[in-house]
């Protein structure tokens, strides 16, 4: 096994020598990363920027007051990588009332956006979740449009990008006769 990572060190120009821990991980992220990008078909090296998805069309939540998941983008396990980010683009459209109206935005589970309107008709954002040198730690940028309320304007998770974990879009409403309406989105993975 030694034999082996201080090849991988070599390959990806470390000292080769095996002797730091440090040199070592590396290899073994890089050739993780290397292995599930293949696996998963993303394609290229630093700098590339994929569509993990993007939608077709709109799609709403009526009629309940339960929070709704309106889009699912898998992020596949290692894509990420150590200090790769997503940048997720969204559209919303409201129903004009003095009513709440909650857009979450959850990544592996855990809430990064929490925006709750009401005398508004649209709202539209992009958002950055960056891995920060870590497989299970990221750093949250939230943008911000003229009309947003927005909870925690920068925050950090800790979610395992070693597995795959699923980016939600959803929404929850305070009045049954009213409306939320995702009118796209896009989801990219921008290796760095």
């Amino acid at each position: 096994m030694a034999g082996f990572v201080n090849l991988l060190a070599a390959l990806i120009g470390a000292d080769g020598a095996g002797t730091t821990q440090n040199t070592t991980q590396a290899a073994i992220n890089a050739l993780a990363v290397a292995v599930s990008n293949a696996i998963n078909g993303v394609t290229g090296g630093r700098g590339v920027v994929q569509v993990l998805g993007q939608s077709t069309g709109p799609v709403s939540v009526t009629g309940t007051l339960t929070e709704t998941v309106l889009a699912t983008i898998p992020v596949p396990a290692l894509a990420m990588g150590l200090t790769g980010a997503l940048r997720v683009s969204a559209s919303y459209s409201y129903t004009n009332s003095a009513n709440n109206k909650q857009i979450l935005s959850r990544f592996g589970g855990v809430a990064f956006r929490t925006s709750t309107r009401t005398t508004a008709a649209q709202d539209n954002y992009i958002d950055m979740v960056r891995n920060r040198g870590a497989a299970n730690s990221q750093f949250v940028a939230l943008s911000l449009t003229a009309a947003s309320v927005v909870s925690g304007v920068q925050n950090t998770l800790a979610v395992d990008t070693t597995v795959t974990q699923n980016l939600t879009l959803s929404a929850t409403l305070t009045n049954v006769g009213e409306t939320i309406t995702l009118e796209g989105y896009t989801v990219e993975l921008i290796l760095l």
